[in-house]
């Protein structure tokens, strides 16, 4: 398993008065999921996106990461210039080549950026969650839409998973 944190860079923030409140909660909840696989040597990787924000931001620290992101020697960056992270860069490469089945996504936009990777990384064959907590949306009640159609996983059921301490998967009728 691998967790992927979509374009957490400050040219993306919102002119919103929640705006606080929606990227601290986010970036609280990347922080322990980043600790929790850095901590098992499970691959982090950082998508940085290169190019004009379609928000306008106009400070000069736009490309930096959003305030309190805590980072490592030990994270992958990748480059990207598409909505999707897999689109022109080598994202899928490094996942094969860690041996990554399953990806956990956090980070921002949730409506645009990160749904596109999460189905596009559905497209490819792995497995894909969204982090609880762990997603900035650009409407308000974007989280909430992500969670109607997407898989969300809260940080007990990843630590379950990634201790191999989750319970096989079964339907029942």
């Amino acid at each position: 398993m691998a967790f992927i944190i979509v374009d957490p860079q400050r040219k993306f923030s919102l002119k919103t008065d929640d705006w606080d409140d929606r990227r601290n909660l986010a970036v609280e909840n990347i922080n322990l999921f980043a600790r929790m696989f850095r901590e098992r040597g499970l691959p982090v990787i950082f998508v940085y996106f290169e190019g004009e924000s379609h928000i306008p931001y106009g400070d000069n620290d736009g490309d930096d990461w959003l305030p309190g992101i805590e980072s490592s020697d030990s994270d992958i960056v990748v480059h990207k210039k598409h909505m999707s992270c897999f689109k022109e860069t080598e994202l899928e490469q490094i996942l094969r080549e860690n041996k990554v089945d399953c990806v956990l996504f956090g980070g921002m936009l949730t409506e645009f950026c990160v749904m596109s990777t999460y189905f596009s990384a559905s497209e490819r064959g792995f497995a894909t969650y969204l982090a609880k907590d762990a997603l900035i949306p650009y409407n308000k009640e974007g989280n909430q839409a992500a969670e109607v159609i997407c898989s969300i996983v809260t940080k007990d059921t990843v630590e379950r998973f990634i201790n191999g301490k989750q319970p096989p998967m079964s339907i029942t009728e």
